[in-house]
């Protein structure tokens, strides 16, 4: 199988602009220091070409890039606001300007900054993303905000060293037989219960705990749904129910121009072509252009995943094709990387999901890329599968763990 790939969509990534040669070839040094992390050289070259050409639009979304590396976000958003003034229909720019917004602590603004660029562009997947991205960082907060949270005895040295040293006593043959299988199972259906009932709960079907068991409550209300879309009301949970709750989700978001534009059912079949080809994508397929038409590049992905995976599905664009892929996506969680609650902590050190669940903790949230868990203390943990992600995260986590550690101090020295 290919290289599997994950992107975390939080991040500032592209300019967004077509640009002539001659503009590219002028800020080709200053985009070069960026790639090179070389962000203060980066920036002086801007500013001399800006000298020039001070309105000029290439010039100044690479600016405003470099000042959010700098983490100079003040700077930053001020150059996205200017650009959204001249050029208000541009979606990159909405989505950059909320990237930099959530990397400032100013959740709410972010938030309607991406939004508004799904209202510009409602496939905009990088703003779709990223607007996951940041409930799941903002839920994040409020986790650790009800657990008893402390920096100083709960840090990322020591939650490693704990689960290091009840490693060394583990017999390594029977954990990975008997431990492993077992809890990645059951992991794999708690997630995929917590999910439908977050899905079923939007859409008004469920009212209940989200708690990632299976009840009476949750298998009236997966009926409920199956019957309101005219499917076998069995009650039963899959990856591909899951498919269909996100699809009636989804629904909901479909504007007035769309519905003039294509038939429900159209919007629905690109609709779900598209989320098969960025799941091909994201599992390291070429799934050709992922604009939710079926092309040759597509079959010829899906036909590899088939084989890949032992799939005897025989429809290629289905939600049971979806569900195939989505489950792909889940069981590909291999290590992980632990999101510091303190600055000195550092992206580095991985520890896989399993030995997490071995050591007392319960996944509670789960987002692709990164879980939430639960320790049996009642502590929070957030656990992403790449230094790049884990970074990332950091960045948009620090003002709300800034606060957080600042209130701390503030209690232990009125004591």
């Amino acid at each position: 199988m290919k290289k599997i790939i994950f992107i975390f969509f939080l991040g500032i990534f592209c300019l967004g602009f077509l640009v002539n040669r001659t503009e590219a070839s002028l800020l080709k040094t200053a985009a070069s220091f960026r790639k090179s992390h070389q962000f203060k050289k980066a920036i002086d070259e801007i500013e001399r070409y800006l000298q020039k050409s001070p309105n000029d639009r290439n010039g100044l979304f690479l600016k405003g890039l470099v000042l959010a590396d700098l983490e100079r976000y003040t700077e930053s958003i001020k150059i996205f606001e200017q650009l959204i003034k001249a050029y208000p229909a541009t979606p990159e720019l909405y989505n950059n300007l909320g990237t930099v917004l959530a990397y400032s602590g100013k959740y709410e603004n972010s938030q309607k900054a991406f939004q508004k660029a799904l209202h510009l562009m409602n496939n905009y997947r990088s703003a779709h993303k990223n607007i996951d991205a940041l409930k799941f960082a903002t839920d994040y907060v409020k986790f650790l905000k009800k657990s008893t949270y402390s920096p100083d005895l709960y840090s990322k040295t020591s939650i490693i060293k704990s689960i290091l040293d009840a490693r060394s006593n583990i017999d390594t043959k029977t954990y990975k037989q008997v431990n492993s299988d077992i809890c990645n199972k059951l992991v794999e259906s708690q997630m995929l219960i917590r999910q439908i009932q977050t899905g079923l709960a939007r859409l008004g079907y469920y009212k209940g705990k989200i708690d990632g068991t299976f009840h009476k409550t949750i298998k009236n209300a997966i009926q409920e749904f199956q019957s309101s879309r005219h499917i076998k009301d069995n009650g039963f949970v899959s990856w591909e129910l899951l498919a269909r709750i996100q699809n009636a989700i989804d629904e909901k978001k479909i504007n007035d121009v769309q519905k003039k534009q294509l038939t429900l059912t159209q919007i629905n079949t690109r609709r779900l072509t598209q989320k098969i080809q960025h799941g091909l994508y994201d599992l390291g397929y070429d799934p050709g252009p992922q604009n939710g038409m079926e092309n040759e590049n597509t079959l010829k992905a899906l036909s590899k995943f088939k084989n890949d995976y032992n799939i005897q599905e025989k429809a290629n664009i289905s939600f049971e094709m979806s569900g195939h892929i989505m489950k792909a996506l889940y069981q590909i969680q291999g290590k992980w990387t632990m999101v510091p609650l303190i600055p000195s902590d550092l992206c580095t050190h991985y520890v896989p999901l399993i030995e997490y669940i071995n050591n007392g903790y319960k996944p509670i949230l789960y987002i692709g890329y990164g879980t939430i868990l639960k320790h049996k203390t009642g502590n929070f943990i957030m656990i992403v599968n790449t230094p790049t992600a884990c970074q990332d995260m950091k960045k948009l986590l620090r003002p709300s763990l800034d606060t957080l550690n600042e209130g701390l101090k503030k209690a232990v020295q009125k004591k």
